[in-house]
């Protein structure tokens, strides 16, 4: 699980949009110039890739609501809601008309115009769509701290970066595709590379919206921090001297950099007792005073109380630094599970 990515993100988000705007514009003159198929492709990808991005800073904004009561753990989960719609926006617009646009030109070719302007655009297209994924790359790397990179972009809790980082990675090769298309009709003197190489394009960005899909739909329902954050996080309870073992550690992604966090913790009797020393001496002298005996165990069993409550709330800030993304922490003490009732009296 990454940290608290949001600006990161954000500032991915924005760069995408400018440079994919400019971009867009550049190939749908390129299209209308060479009439190339693929170079038509590659615009249709980018005005996708423009309308998914919008959506994924919608989900940044909306994901930093405060907390309501109705929302008591935040609205994390928006970002995740509006990167999914980006994905479907990708599938159906990009990779959906793309193919379209690709077998049409198969059953109905044309030739392609040759022109050095549309390769002069898709060359523009592939420097600035390197930079836009450089951006990206940064803010992943910010964000992923030492997780894995592959398993980051796999079990990250921050899609909207990755979104970012691999619609970039699907126009770098959607444009070395059309570039290999467009040269190879002209060279050919046939349509049929340029259409091959939009089917090429339509099956990338297919592949790149499934796997965003299949990302945030995890997240939306309820994906844990993982194997190794729960690992650090009972290793941060059972180096604690009071805890003597945890049961029934549950962990959430609710945002981005944001978990919730529960387990059952059973404490040291032994070591409750030895800071309740001077309280329970207290109370034995009374006792022995003559103080009436249901006033002290009254009063013993509130200073249980007190100290082993004092103990889960220490135990929170214990997990919170160990684990810095877990904001809602809810340790319970551990309950043996209680014996079965007596059975009922057989009456008559």
């Amino acid at each position: 699980m990454g940290g608290h990515g949001e600006d990161n993100s954000l500032r991915a988000v924005i760069v995408a949009v400018a440079v994919n705007t400019f971009i867009m514009v550049l190939k749908y003159v390129g299209a209308v110039l060479t009439r190339s198929p693929a170079l038509l492709a590659e615009a249709i990808h980018t005005t996708a890739d423009v309308g998914n991005q919008v959506l994924l800073w919608i989900g940044i904004r909306r994901s930093q609501k405060a907390a309501t009561p109705e929302h008591p753990y935040g609205w994390g989960a928006a970002r995740w809601l509006w990167n999914l719609k980006s994905a479907m926006g990708l599938f159906f617009l990009g990779c959906g008309v793309t193919a379209y646009h690709g077998v049409h030109s198969l059953l109905d070719p044309h030739e392609v115009q040759p022109s050095l302007v549309g390769l002069s655009i898709l060359g523009v297209s592939l420097v600035l769509e390197g930079y836009s994924f450089f951006v990206a790359l940064q803010g992943i790397n910010a964000d992923r701290g030492d997780t894995p990179f592959l398993e980051f972009l796999r079990e990250g809790d921050d899609p909207t970066g990755v979104g970012v980082l691999l619609e970039d990675a699907a126009a770098i090769l959607g444009v070395v595709l059309a570039l290999i298309g467009v040269g190879l009709s002209q060279w050919l003197h046939s349509p049929i590379p340029d259409a091959v190489a939009t089917l090429c394009i339509a099956a990338l960005l297919g592949v790149v919206a499934i796997f965003l899909a299949r990302s945030n739909g995890r997240l939306l329902l309820g994906a844990s921090i993982g194997p190794r954050g729960e690992a650090r996080i009972r290793a941060a309870l059972l180096a604690d001297g009071v805890v003597e073992r945890v049961e029934d550690l549950k962990t959430e992604v609710v945002g981005a950099g944001r978990a919730r966090v529960k387990a059952e913790i059973d404490l040291r009797e032994r070591f409750l007792a030895e800071r309740l020393r001077p309280d329970l001496e207290r109370e034995v002298a009374r006792l022995q005073a003559g103080a009436p005996p249901l006033a002290v165990l009254e009063e013993v069993a509130a200073l249980a109380a007190r100290a082993a409550a004092r103990e889960v709330a220490r135990l929170n800030r214990v997990v919170d630094q160990a684990v810095p993304e877990a904001v809602h922490v809810d340790l319970e003490l551990f309950e043996p599970d209680a014996p079965p009732p007596p059975p009922s009296p057989v009456v008559g």
